[in-house]
């Protein structure tokens, strides 16, 4: 049965880094669960690199706008999202930060900051480009919004062309990096 609290994310990165996907999976997730869902992905430039956001709001009330001044939750994947982002944290609120991009993070003054190197644990997996999905597996193991299979089963039906046992289980297994990652270095 599906909660009635609301949950608020911002993810901040450059083009080609997965940030609209993480909020496209993480709204696909949460349609099974919520009664009330929104995604605003913002592309601020045409080209691969440019600045890229997704904002994700869903709940079981409605929900007045698809945009956020100050936010729960938000996902850095990179230095200028980073700069942006530690400013717009909820009192009480998180920020992940991929620190194997950003370098030079401030503590948290009134929010818990967590720095996980995604990018270096993709290419330790031998996938770059499954640093957002790691990412995503930590965001959820920290909050605890959705389980592996739910995630796994909105990336099936709404990301993968067909059904790809192999992607699949890539996907499988940077979830679970991400979240295993978090598990070792709780407290830390």
């Amino acid at each position: 049965m599906p909660d009635n609290s609301r949950h608020e994310l911002i993810i901040g990165g450059t083009g080609g880094q997965g940030v609209i996907t993480i909020g496209y999976a993480i709204a696909a997730a949460a349609v099974e669960r919520y009664r009330y869902v929104t995604r605003f992905p913002i592309y601020l430039a045409t080209m691969r690199g440019g600045p890229a956001y997704c904002t994700v709001i869903f709940s079981n009330q409605e929900i007045a706008a698809p945009i956020l001044s100050r936010t729960e939750h938000a996902i850095a994947m990179e230095g200028g999202a980073y700069s942006r982002l530690k400013k717009e944290v909820k009192p009480g609120g998180r920020l992940l930060v991929n620190s194997s991009i950003v370098t030079k993070v401030e503590p948290a003054k009134d929010f818990q900051l967590h720095e996980i190197p995604v990018t270096d644990l993709a290419q330790a997996m031998g996938k770059p480009q499954m640093a957002n999905i790691i990412m995503l597996g930590a965001y959820c193991e920290l909050t605890g919004v959705f389980s592996e299979d739910q995630l796994l089963e909105a990336i099936r039906k709404e990301l993968l062309e067909e059904d790809d046992a192999d992607r699949l289980a890539l996907n499988r297994a940077a979830l679970q990096k991400g979240a295993d990652y978090i598990r070792e270095h709780k407290g830390a």
